[in-house]
């Protein structure tokens, strides 16, 4: 139940460094992607050569960021805008009124959605203007150059705000978690706020139940007739079972417990509505 994501925070200086994905944190193509924050040190010059795997789309950025553009103390570049970075545009907004907002994609698929959140999209690619804010929240299973197409996304940072990768703790192996993007949203912009460098952060709501304890609040919901007596079997991994003491001490960020216990009630829910349609089917 714990749902958890992972921050790591960037340097500005040293435009010689350069942003480096180390081999632990390129989760495999198959692997369930779920946001975890972080802001990750340069590990590239600023500048990246055009003939990047991303080159092809930097006309398409170039339409979004014009040289003619001033640009803003709080404008901000999402890499990935799905639904967490969706929300953080939306809070940013609501936070920095008349900062322009951009929405690197893969794809056009979703630009028109995009332009109705207020997002400038385009092509993922080189921008001809940085710009002082950038989170990456693009899935790795997206892209056959993850480490790439990061390395490009720290190309369009100019140094002066905040630098911020996301991961899901899927870097821990084991096993995958959960999508908690209103809380990983409201961390995401609470680091980001603190312009912190060279730092790794842990987001999660520091309740790391077990399988039994989680089954348990199943039983004392009330939305089942009947009661959970066991597992069949204890093989297999435990889980992650994490806690961020540090990072809320730090940050001063509190995940909204009222919003996650009412999330797993209606999960509980829907999973005993989704049980009685089977059962009517078969019925039937």
């Amino acid at each position: 139940m714990s749902c958890s994501f992972r921050f790591h925070s960037s340097a500005v200086p040293a435009a010689a460094q350069l942003l480096h994905l180390p081999r632990g944190l390129r989760p495999p193509s198959s692997r369930t992607f779920s946001p975890t924050l972080s802001i990750s040190p340069p590990s590239r010059p600023a500048a990246i050569a055009a003939s990047s795997p991303l080159g092809e789309s930097q006309e398409a950025s170039a339409m979004a960021v014009s040289a003619s553009e001033v640009v803003g103390q709080y404008d901000l570049l999402i890499v990935g805008p799905g639904v967490l970075g969706r929300i953080v545009a939306v809070r940013w907004q609501q936070e920095h009124p008349g900062c322009k907002i951009y929405g690197h994609t893969a794809t056009t698929d979703h630009h028109s959605e995009l332009t109705q959140l207020g997002i400038i999209p385009s092509l993922k690619g080189p921008a001809v203007q940085k710009v002082p804010y950038v989170i990456f929240c693009a899935p790795p299973y997206r892209t056959d150059d993850y480490t790439g197409d990061l390395r490009v996304a720290a190309s369009n940072w100019n140094g002066e705000g905040s630098f911020l990768f996301t991961s899901s703790t899927a870097v821990y192996d084991c096993s995958d978690n959960g999508l908690c993007s209103e809380d990983a949203a409201s961390l995401a912009i609470a680091i980001m706020k603190r312009r912190l460098r060279a730092r790794v952060f842990v987001g999660c709501d520091n309740q790391p139940l077990s399988r039994q304890e989680i089954m348990d609040l199943v039983n004392r919901s009330g939305k089942f007739d009947t009661k959970f007596q066991g597992f069949t079997g204890t093989d297999g991994p435990l889980g992650k079972r994490m806690e961020n003491s540090k990072t809320r001490a730090e940050i001063g960020w509190q995940p909204n417990t009222e919003r996650r216990d009412k999330r797993f009630a209606n999960s509980c829910r829907l999973l005993r509505c989704r049980r009685a349609a089977e059962h009517d089917a078969v019925d039937a």
